[in-house]
This record gives C-alpha cells, sequence and structure tokens, in this order.
C-alpha cells in the first residue's frame, strides 16, 4: 500500500494526472483523489491477504483430509540407465561429459546428477 501511494506521490508532485477510463475517475492534486487513491490500495492490500488466508486454508484441509501436497515423485527411473554400459564405456575411453550429454540430447548437470546418483566416477586418461 505504502509504496503504491509514493507511486502516486511521486507522480502528482510531476504533475502527471491518472485518468481511467472504464471507471471514469481521475487522479490529480484534489484531496478526493487522494483520499480514492488510499482506498484503492487499501483494498487490493485487503484482497491480497484474503487471497494468501484462503490459499493457506485449502492447503490445510486438503492436508488433513490425505491429500499428498507437492510434486509428486517420478518413476525414479532416467532414460540414462538404459545406456550406463556405453557412458561408462565412453568415459573409460576419454569422452568428456559434454560430448556425452550432447550425445543423449541431455543437459551436463543432468549427466553429472545421475552419474553421481548412480555411483559413475570420471575416469582420467593416463599420461
Amino acid at each position: 500500500m505504502l509504496e503504491c501511494m509514493e507511486i502516486i506521490s511521486i507522480a502528482m508532485q510531476k504533475g502527471i494526472k491518472i485518468y481511467t477510463v472504464k471507471g471514469a475517475w481521475q487522479l490529480d492534486e484534489s484531496i478526493q483523489s487522494k483520499v480514492m487513491a488510499m482506498v484503492f490500495s487499501m483494498a487490493s492490500e485487503i484482497e491480497r491477504d484474503l487471497i494468501s488466508k484462503r490459499t493457506r486454508e485449502s492447503l490445510a484441509a486438503k492436508k488433513l483430509s490425505g491429500v499428498k501436497l507437492g510434486r509428486p515423485t517420478g518413476p525414479g527411473k532416467s532414460k540414462l540407465d538404459q545406456y550406463r554400459p556405453e557412458i561408462e564405456a565412453l568415459l573409460l575411453n576419454g569422452s568428456s561429459q559434454k560430448y556425452i550429454a550432447d550425445r543423449y540430447r541431455i543437459t551436463e548437470a543432468t549427466l553429472s546428477n545421475w552419474m553421481k546418483k548412480n555411483g559413475i566416477k570420471k575416469y582420467k586418461r593416463a599420461a
């Protein structure tokens, strides 16, 4: 609310007038405009608080009724699982993670996470 009032105050100080087409009202230097702006900003703040409260209450009710909240867990499988022998062979032969990620159309981060999850280490070539 304070931010809205500050923006409106700055606009008024700079001589900017705010008009609405739909509501047919205006915000200018008059006291009526200042009161109207305050009412609008208070109403929006109250509405935001009510929405937040309704959301919290709804989530609490769903949780009490046994609905599991949050993102559902995935199947635990990765599309890389079927290529594990190939990926391990590529790593043993010195292929970079970037090359492997590009080959299987995934990001390097996805490959790295999959390797950590499956206990696959990066192999270094002997010099």
